[in-house]
């Protein structure tokens, strides 16, 4: 694991991170791999920006297999600024998609617009998952962690179906691949 420290601030790289970036470029065989990078960049991006906008900044950023993950400064945030946070890198992603389409770069669109989509799914780990469950804990405490558990677990069900339709259509497992490190993200 690589640490960098400042102030205030942590970046940390874990190895697993590393492995599965060199592992996905070296697989692709094209330029797909870099878009991918560079549209999760921006994706965390927008929700740095929507920290400062709601007067507040991250205290760490892990860069791990199953992503990029921030973690939040102490200091509660409010629900609604919690949620836009949450939001921002979606919709850095979908602004970025629209002005992309705009410039006659479909394949860079649509990069975006997956990436921005992917993370409104519920899983735990991402966007969806957790604003899923900052929804729930607000209208249904008592059943929301129940139902949040509910839906990322058909949630990866279903994505494993599809990984495993793909894989057999295709034989790409990157689906698959990401989904494990999904599941199974260091914390």
């Amino acid at each position: 694991m690589i640490v960098v420290q400042t102030k205030s601030f942590r970046l940390g790289i874990r190895f697993s991170f590393l492995a599965v970036l060199f592992f996905m470029l070296e697989i692709s065989r094209s330029d797909w791999g870099l878009w991918c990078v560079s549209c999760c960049i921006l994706h965390e991006l927008g929700h740095f920006t929507a920290f400062a906008l709601v007067g507040s900044r991250p205290k760490e950023l892990w860069l791990e297999a199953g992503g990029m993950r921030i973690v939040p400064a102490a200091g509660l945030l409010s629900p609604g600024k919690e949620a836009f946070v949450l939001c921002g890198g979606c919709l850095v992603n979908f602004l970025s998609a629209g002005l992309l389409f705009l410039l006659s770069c479909p394949r860079a669109a649509g990069f975006h617009l997956f990436l921005g989509i992917f993370n409104l799914f519920p899983l735990k780990s991402l966007d969806g998952g957790r604003l899923l469950a900052l929804l729930l804990e607000q209208k249904a405490p008592s059943a929301g962690a129940i139902i949040s558990s509910g839906a990322h677990w058909l949630c990866a069900a279903l994505f494993g179906a599809l990984g495993l339709g793909v894989l057999k259509m295709t034989g790409n497992f990157t689906l698959l691949l990401t989904l494990f490190c999904l599941l199974f993200q260091e914390k």
